[in-house]
């Protein structure tokens, strides 16, 4: 069994969206899979799970003979890809059933789209992100095991507001100024399309004075990487490791993330291992 080598892709591994697995190119709809740190046990499921498709990946020079097995195994091909200063490398074809996410951001004030935002999808066990391009416009790739019955997609602007309030030149930070951007949760169903979706951000709200009295309120609950912990547990990875990636949310939204009705309060923290 020969190794077939195609065309490669013109797009840079580095500009390419991060994924779960790798990389995603947007130039032609693929998941490319980052070879370089697989075991040769690792590389074979992959293959064996593509079920005979074409596979796109960046590979290590190493990987030459490894590839040769697995395609004796599988009779698989591969299509050449992107590379990083190896003399064999590849772009692959997701080895698993994505569902695509993409859309727009434009801020209500002014009319005209954000961009450099954080967009989010967030899970209990990981998060995936990308930035909106300077168009505003973003998409995201994400493993069907992770589409649940409802789902969170979080716009976070907290780098843009800080770049802005920051600013010497600007002003006392507030609404009138129209370019403070309020951190924005969108919840969609299982079978809910986002596709070139427009989201219609609002400035950030600031508020005064207000109390709220609460009585027997619902529990808050603590994931690490997945996992439910103790807070204290909790406090303490957050504490050690800084680096770790952390979010909060509070009512419909922690409920949907955690799929629990009865919440007040959900945080999560990442370990970032997967990303």
């Amino acid at each position: 069994m020969k190794l077939n080598i195609h065309k490669p892709c013109s797009k840079k591994w580095d500009a390419m969206q991060d994924s779960p697995h790798g990389k995603f190119c947007e130039l032609c709809s693929k998941h490319v899979v980052d070879f370089t740190d697989k075991t040769e046990k690792e590389i074979w499921d992959i293959f064996n799970r593509a079920n005979g498709k074409e596979v796109c990946g960046k590979l290590p020079l190493s990987f030459s003979k490894i590839a040769a097995g697995v395609i004796l195994i599988t009779n698989l091909t591969f299509s050449q890809g992107q590379t990083t200063s190896h003399s064999f490398t590849t772009t692959e074809q997701s080895t698993t059933n994505f569902t695509k996410l993409s859309g727009k951001l434009i801020f209500k004030i002014n009319k005209t789209e954000i961009p450099s935002a954080e967009v989010i999808f967030i899970h209990k066990n990981q998060y995936i992100k990308t930035q909106t391009d300077e168009n505003g416009n973003f998409t995201l790739e994400i493993p069907n095991e992770l589409i649940s019955k409802k789902n969170v997609l979080y716009f976070n602007f907290n780098v843009l507001n800080e770049k802005t309030i920051t600013n010497p030149e600007r002003k006392i930070p507030s609404v009138a100024d129209g370019d403070i951007y309020e951190n924005t949760t969108i919840i969609f169903t299982k079978d809910e399309k986002i596709v070139d979706k427009t989201f219609v951000i609002e400035s950030q709200k600031f508020y005064l004075g207000g109390i709220s009295i609460m009585t027997d309120s619902p529990p808050d609950y603590y994931f690490f990487d997945g996992k439910s912990i103790s807070e204290k547990k909790f406090r303490r990875l957050q504490e050690e490791n800084p680096d770790y990636s952390y979010f909060v949310f509070e009512g419909k939204e922690a409920q949907a993330i955690a799929n629990k009705s009865y919440i007040r309060i959900l945080r999560l923290l990442y370990s970032n291992k997967s990303l």
